[in-house]
């Protein structure tokens, strides 16, 4: 169980990181797994730059670089698809996890929110999400979106887990693909990432 485990977790960063087409800085995703069904998934990376700027959203990758979105939506799905696997491990199971590639870490914070007849929707959630990882100014934010981050209380009996890790030394290896860049090699526009620090 704990070999499986540690095997998604590179499978997940792999398939992350191999989603991001120029150098980033920092990669925050938000998935949830509903009673072992689909939930959803995105997430948001940092380019490396000297101007700070904005996140860039998963989807919107694709019309941004110029990439085939068929493929790039197969590389998502099956990222997802290794995040399901990873609840099947889980006990108790969780419902929606955070995940947080940055300074040479891999973050992993499960949470046992309930998702289901929530105060809360998708949406919602997803803006609460994004002021809290992303740092959304809240001046940015409409009076009804500041309002529900200031009454938002997290929606479940259980503390969440967090699991941290440094990467591994093959996610520094320039030369290293992934399995899904073996596959679909003449995508050049998808190009192998790795931490430059």
């Amino acid at each position: 169980m704990q070999n499986g485990v540690k095997k998604l977790y590179g499978k997940i960063q792999k398939t992350l990181i191999s989603l991001i087409p120029e150098n980033w800085k920092s990669i925050y995703l938000y998935a949830s797994v509903i009673n072992g069904r689909n939930g959803e998934m995105y997430f948001y990376y940092y380019p490396k730059k000297i101007i700070k700027s904005k996140p860039i959203n998963c989807y919107e990758v694709a019309s941004k670089f110029g990439i085939d979105e068929t493929k790039y939506n197969r590389r998502l799905k099956k990222l997802y698809e290794h995040i399901k696997e990873l609840n099947t491990y889980a006990f108790p199971r969780w419902t929606n996890i955070t995940i947080i590639i940055k300074n040479n870490t891999f973050t992993i914070e499960y949470k046992y929110n309930r998702l289901v007849n929530s105060h809360y929707n998708d949406e919602e959630r997803r803006i609460i999400w994004c002021y809290k990882y992303l740092n959304t100014p809240i001046e940015s934010l409409s009076i009804k979106d500041r309002a529900l981050i200031d009454t938002y209380k997290e929606d479940s009996d259980i503390k969440p887990t967090i699991y941290t890790e440094f990467l591994s030394s093959t996610m520094h290896d320039k030369d290293s693909k992934s399995e899904e860049q073996e596959n679909d090699i003449e995508d050049n526009k998808i190009l192998n990432q790795i931490l430059k620090y």
